[in-house]
């Protein structure tokens, strides 16, 4: 008994000095499982605790729900410290919601909410609820957290199904399941924890990678229409049976159609002018409804109302190209950044955005038919990873184009007209790559008041006071955008004495974690590259110090260089920067470290001494 009482003590302390450093814990997440004559039911229940004012933000609950899955018997309470119960939630502080987004036109989901507090911390909220499918394409995607932040003391999983009721499951971080027959179903339980809180870190691949997941599908599903995740060409043939009869078009879009593409001979061209003519005439809205999200509307609906999300821009985009007969494919990717790998050992849904894949004679076309961008540029959203292309007994793995440093690259031409207070600098910018996609957004969607602010904020170099700014447009499809701006700085040239330092004005760099510190691998999606062409003006009667240093650093993880050239009137430096793209793992960090770590040194240094 006294041994009892001493571990559940050290237990006790154990989580009261363990809280302490947490705003608030998930104490314990149960989840319970049935899959019976194709229904399935699951039962969950949560207790979380609160230990201050900012562990507030987890007493809002919110529980989606819609036609597919049902929701019922919400219970929650709060215990207080001595674990007793405090309060216990009315019907009446549950309210209901649609889950639309921002981008949404209409959603099917809807959300339950309700908020528990009380007035003395620690304390726990407890709820419940459980929730039926009929059709459902995961039994369940197992990631017992609440918040990367926060720790998960005790999360158990029991899944039940009936004995002829094959099933695929995929563990990441977490043991494998214990499995027993009880008469005629099979029980699969798993537990796991999450406790060693992982910090999201620069250039770190996606954080869902390291944490505990558990995914389980059926082998044999009904959603919709009967599908199989025996292998991917089963599932493309479920997605290709999906599209089946979403592809007619109304006749006045056919003779549109027709009109603009009559006179053209080469397919590209009727590609790049159905493409433009899709830019200008409808609009992105996300509709999730039906299907899970998974089945678009029909062309003729984009045709009649110019709106659609991903899924149905894209078929109506195909159908239109089926149309004059030249073939594409619907094709499913995971959108994003970080890039998150498709499991191509674990045939399913994988994929978060739908993009248009055509293969034209001497090159392949790929539009995201979302994108207000330019013609067959896919950008940092789709780059360099796996898309699967649906076609009937065909559907297989591409890989989307690949940005090379040429596509990324930033260019910065600065002058710099002395003054012996405030410095007068006009900046020439090219962007490419995500910049250009930031930039571009920028330009297309937001007025002139919020442009101002962005580019007084974001844009402009730091030290540098905006004086004017312009955008500079370029054709529809150039996959660059030039901008420019005047401002002024004191910073630039410090005077002491008959002397004038000169500052360097460097890149914007993002930092990293010290080796000791860093506890992830390094991914770099695409490369960065960063080219600056430095010209200062040399004032009257003074020279530069020809002890100045020109630098090189290079290794296989990128380049930088810095070189210093004098006339009679200027100084100009070029340096370029290039991060090579890449999987890079912890046992690389110290050496990518100090390659960046000797960069921002040579950044900082103060490189031009003047004298007379």
């Amino acid at each position: 008994m006294i041994k009892t009482f001493l571990i559940l003590g050290f237990l006790a302390f154990y989580m009261s000095s363990f809280s302490q450093n947490f705003d608030a814990e998930l104490i314990s997440q149960k989840t319970s499982i049935e899959v019976n004559n194709g229904k399935l039911s699951k039962s969950l229940h949560h207790e979380i605790r609160i230990n201050n004012r900012a562990g507030e933000k987890y007493t809002k609950i919110t529980i989606p729900h819609s036609k597919l899955i049902k929701l019922s018997n919400i219970n929650a309470y709060i215990k207080d410290s001595n674990e007793r119960v405090v309060k216990k939630l009315k019907k009446s502080e549950i309210t209901e919601k649609s889950a639309i987004s921002s981008f949404s036109f209409y959603e099917d989901i809807l959300v339950k909410e309700f908020t528990l507090k009380h007035n003395s911390y620690p304390y726990t909220i407890v709820y419940s609820y459980q929730v039926q499918l009929n059709e459902f394409l995961y039994i369940e995607y197992w990631n017992p957290i609440i918040d990367v932040e926060i720790p998960t003391h005790f999360a158990h999983l029991t899944v039940s199904v009936p004995i002829d009721y094959n099933i695929a499951f995929k563990n990441s971080h977490v043991e494998n399941p214990i499995i027993d027959t009880l008469e005629n179903k099979i029980v699969y339980q798993w537990k796991t924890s999450y406790t060693d809180i992982i910090k999201i870190e620069a250039f770190s691949p996606p954080v869902s990678n390291f944490l505990p997941t558990v995914q389980i599908i059926p082998k044999e599903f009904y959603y919709d229409i009967k599908g199989s995740f025996n292998d991917w060409t089963s599932f493309g043939n479920w997605q290709y049976d999906l599209l089946e009869g979403l592809n007619v078009l109304p006749e006045n879009e056919k003779n549109k159609i027709q009109e603009l593409t009559k006179d053209i001979d080469d397919d590209k061209e009727k590609i790049k002018i159905l493409y433009h003519y899709l830019q200008d005439e409808t609009r992105y809205i996300n509709v999730t409804i039906e299907t899970g999200g998974l089945k678009p509307y029909p062309a003729s609906y984009v045709a009649q109302n110019k709106y659609g999300d991903c899924k149905a821009l894209t078929n109506y985009f195909k159908s239109a190209l089926d149309y004059i007969q030249i073939p594409s494919y619907y094709t499913k990717i995971s959108a994003g950044s970080p890039i998150n790998e498709i499991n191509k050992d674990f045939p399913s849904q994988q994929s978060n955005h739908i993009i248009l894949y055509i293969p034209l004679k001497d090159e392949d076309i790929w539009l995201d038919c979302t994108s207000d961008g330019a013609f067959n540029y896919l950008g940092t959203f789709t780059q360099n990873r796996d898309a699967f292309m649906i076609d009937y007994d065909n559907s297989t793995f591409l890989k989307t184009p690949t940005l090379k440093p040429k596509d990324v690259l930033d260019t910065r031409t600065i002058e710099i007209k002395y003054d012996s207070k405030d410095a007068v600098v006009n900046f020439q910018n090219t962007y490419k790559g995500e910049s250009y996609e930031n930039i571009f957004h920028l330009e297309k969607n937001f007025n002139e008041s919020e442009k101002s602010k962005i580019v007084r904020n974001y844009i402009v170099a730091d030290g540098f006071q905006l004086i004017s700014y312009q955008f500079h447009n370029l054709t529809r499809d150039s996959v660059r955008i030039d901008f420019s701006y005047d401002a002024t700085s004191q910073h630039l040239y410090k005077h002491y004495g008959n002397d004038i330092l000169v500052s360097n004005i460097s890149f914007s760099l993002p930092s990293f974690e010290n080796p000791e510190l860093r506890k992830l691998p390094i991914q770099i999606d695409y490369p960065v590259y960063k080219i600056d062409t430095l010209i200062y003006e040399i004032p009257d009667g003074y020279k530069l110090n020809k002890s100045q240093e020109n630098y090189s650093v290079v290794n296989k993880f990128g380049e930088f260089k810095f070189n210093i050239y004098e006339n009679d009137y200027n100084i100009t430096i070029i340096k370029s920067l290039l991060i090579n793209s890449g999987y890079y793992p912890i046992s690389e960090y110290a050496e990518f470290y100090d390659f960046y770590k000797r960069v921002v040194e040579i950044e900082k240094k103060t490189h031009l001494s003047l004298y007379k």
